[in-house]
């Protein structure tokens, strides 16, 4: 395919050019990322309409997933344009795939907002999926990420995967509290793809505590200093519970009272 075009345009011009003369071709490279597309688009869209091939390669993984490979795709089906997929590697899927966790459901959900408010507020609406739960994630804002994950879906088990199907391929799996720290002590690099637990991959409510038992958990951290709805998440996750079932328990009235 990168041989038969006309010309390709790429998120990393050098790193196609390297992967163009490790294949012994000699394609031409023109820059599309998102800080061009809005100029670029335009130029790509009368290439096509002049009769041009044009192949898109995104930097890593597969174009037009959370990259701005969409809005090209998008400008060429508007124009007519056929769009044809490649296959490569997808790395959500591939992270999932090696994730070992019991759910084989799962919601992709890309970059959560950057804004730690925002962000909270998204994991808090998927705090009760049952689904595994997918995001992508850059470097400098994984171990906030992570933090406030532990903290709205409590301490579940998570994969964490760095530069997935490339050379320096990283994969690490253990408690969403654990991982903070573990990120938070590094200074991480690469691309990253996180699987979290819903609440129907981690213990179910059969290995989960009495209710008497689980009050006395959630009400131990509201004596701490934490919100009943804070506290609830927390229980409800190590457990794989709804939020609302823990909930309702903190809330009730003393059977003594």
């Amino acid at each position: 395919m990168l041989g038969s075009v006309t010309f390709i345009v790429s998120e990393n011009v050098r790193k196609t050019r390297n992967l163009l003369a490790h294949c012994g071709l000699k394609t031409p490279v023109r820059s599309y990322r998102e800080a061009n597309s809005r100029r670029a688009i335009p130029k790509i869209m009368k290439a096509l309409a002049d009769g041009d091939d044009v192949a898109l390669v995104a930097e890593a993984g597969t174009p037009g997933i959370s990259d701005p490979g969409r809005d090209l795709v998008d400008a060429a089906h508007r124009e007519g344009f056929p769009v044809v997929p490649v296959p490569g590697p997808s790395a959500a899927v591939a992270a999932v795939s090696v994730a070992g966790m019991s759910e084989p459901r799962f919601v992709f959900e890309g970059f959560l907002p950057r804004r730690r408010s925002k962000r909270v507020k998204r994991l808090t609406e998927l705090a009760e999926d049952e689904r595994l739960l997918v995001f992508f994630e850059a470097p400098h804002r994984l171990a906030s990420c992570l933090s406030d994950m532990a903290e709205v879906l409590g301490d579940r088990n998570c994969l964490v995967a760095r530069e997935i199907t490339k050379m320096y391929e990283e994969i690490s799996r253990g408690g969403l509290a654990e991982l903070a720290r573990r990120f938070s002590d590094a200074r991480p690099r690469g691309e990253f793809v996180i699987v979290c637990e819903g609440t129907g991959s981690s213990a179910g409510a059969g290995d989960a505590p009495g209710a008497d038992a689980l009050r006395k958990e959630a009400l131990e951290l509201v004596e701490r200093g934490m919100k009943k709805s804070e506290a609830a998440r927390e229980v409800a996750g190590r457990y794989g519970l709804k939020r609302r079932e823990v909930y309702s328990l903190i809330s009730r009235k003393s059977e003594s009272r």
